[in-house]
């Protein structure tokens, strides 16, 4: 870890600190409030879907984050960060159905080998990560940036972090950055056409309407971030 770096702790909830890492028990802690977040958005993303699709992507989401919340309370304490991703995604795609099921499960799962070995997730874990998850869905959806699907969204984020160089602990000012060029990203599919699944068929009926993955992948880096940004002390205030 370097020098004057604090790892966040789920022993820190309610504690300001300063210079965070995401250790394994913070990041049970953080999805769990990923989890909260999204599911607070279940009607919007319903809404969105059913503008191009099926109109159940929040559902879907829904339930995939519950399996995640409950999944928390039964991994061992001890576990690396890689390991939470893995049983998390896991616990996702079995709990969901659809291509957004098995993509965002990938998104997750694709850490546990991204991330091997780490003890915990800064900046350079994040940027990591972020590559894996894109070349991954890329892999999986079969869809490239452009294309009208969540992946926009996560090349957005993955760029905007790769053209630039942070701190090494500061993660904060990371999420910050992922979340808003995901969020950009995300309102950009607006104006896209499908290029892939079932909505391609609508041609320029989908025109106005973005991508619900995408919208979604930018709610999960905002409450990433808001987390963070809620257990972040002032600068030069003590952490512990």
């Amino acid at each position: 870890m370097p020098a004057g770096a604090r790892r966040v702790s789920g022993l820190c909830t309610g504690l300001k600190i300063l210079n965070m890492t995401i250790d394994a028990k913070a990041l049970r802690e953080i999805l769990a409030f990923v989890a909260d977040a999204v599911e607070l958005e279940e009607s919007r993303l319903n809404a969105l879907d059913a503008a191009i699709g099926d109109g159940d992507h929040g559902i879907t989401v829904r339930l995939g984050f519950h399996a995640v919340r409950k999944a928390r309370s039964s991994q061992p304490q001890s576990e690396e960060i890689s390991a939470v991703l893995g049983q998390t995604g896991k616990a996702f795609m079995g709990a969901t159905g659809g291509a957004i099921g098995i993509i965002f499960g990938r998104i997750l799962m694709c850490g546990q080998k991204a991330l091997a070995g780490r003890e915990a997730l800064g900046v350079q874990e994040l940027k990591c990560w972020l590559a894996a998850m894109e070349s991954t869905v890329a892999a999986v959806g079969k869809a490239k940036p452009g294309d009208k699907t969540i992946l926009d969204a996560l090349h957005a984020a993955n760029l905007a972090l790769s053209s630039r160089t942070f701190d090494p602990d500061d993660v904060v000012g990371a999420f910050r950055v992922a979340r808003d060029a995901a969020e950009s990203g995300a309102r950009d599919t607006a104006n896209m056409l499908c290029k892939v699944g079932r909505a391609s068929k609508l041609g320029a009926q989908v025109l106005g309407h973005p991508d619900p993955g995408a919208v979604m992948f930018s709610i999960v880096m905002d409450a990433f971030y808001r987390w963070l940004e809620e257990h972040e002390s002032p600068e030069g205030a003590p952490g512990h």
